[in-house]
């Protein structure tokens, strides 16, 4: 599986083999999951993490 995380403005985008499964607002805080098989509690990356 491959992730990658995109910033436009004040959204973070994080997609997962190409379609996008989490959107947060940096400055609220607030978040949305659009797939929640590819994102649960046994998913082993962080994306809230920042990473280099």
């Amino acid at each position: 599986m491959a992730y990658s995380k995109e910033i436009k403005n004040d959204e973070l985008y994080v997609y997962m083999n190409g379609k996008l499964i989490y959107k947060r607002w940096l400055k609220t805080g607030q978040s949305k999951i659009f797939d929640v098989a590819a994102y649960d509690k046994y998913t082993l990356k962080s994306i809230k993490k920042d990473e280099p």
